[in-house]
């Protein structure tokens, strides 16, 4: 997995990539790697001078949320649920689903609950869209209404935030 260092930014709950970790997404499904995070949290989380972590959880490729666990409480994770090279559009409810699962998992870490947990998470696209010169076949406006689920779900989860 490739990582990318972080600059130190205010929590946002929806954005686009800053510090992030990736597999690699190429056209047809070639990718570099996958699995979960198991094998790097603690280094990750603990030896990365990094603030805030962006992390692809659009596939099972990813594997499960138990390495947020590792989290410190002072880092912050935004979650890739929204995938870029798909064109159907993510069940705002199963993402929804996913981003608590998140915050239960954090919570059986270094956070003290779910609520505490959800005040460090955000959401955001996988890898944005365009992780290669040749992009993804998604259109503008398939990008629009992915963007617009984000907006809705950021809106439910962390309400009057911007």
């Amino acid at each position: 997995m490739s990582i990318f260092a972080a600059v130190s930014l205010p929590l946002l709950h929806s954005s686009s990539a800053l510090t992030k970790t990736s597999s690699g997404n190429f056209i047809n499904a070639h990718h570099f790697s996958e699995g979960g995070y198991d094998r790097i949290a603690v280094k990750l989380f603990n030896e990365l001078n990094a603030s805030t972590y962006y992390l692809e959880y659009d596939t099972a490729r990813a594997g499960g949320f138990e390495p947020l666990t590792q989290l410190p409480k002072h880092k912050n994770v935004i979650l890739g649920v929204v995938s870029t090279k798909l064109h159907e559009v993510e069940k705002k409810e199963e993402m929804k689903e996913k981003v608590l699962a998140a915050a239960e998992t954090m919570a059986k870490g270094n956070f003290s609950s779910k609520e505490e947990a959800l005040k460090n998470l955000g959401i955001s696209p996988q890898c944005g869209f365009s992780t290669h010169v040749e992009g993804y076949p998604l259109s503008h406006d398939e990008m629009k209404v992915k963007m617009t689920v984000i907006r809705e779900l950021c809106d439910e989860l962390w309400p009057g935030e911007k």
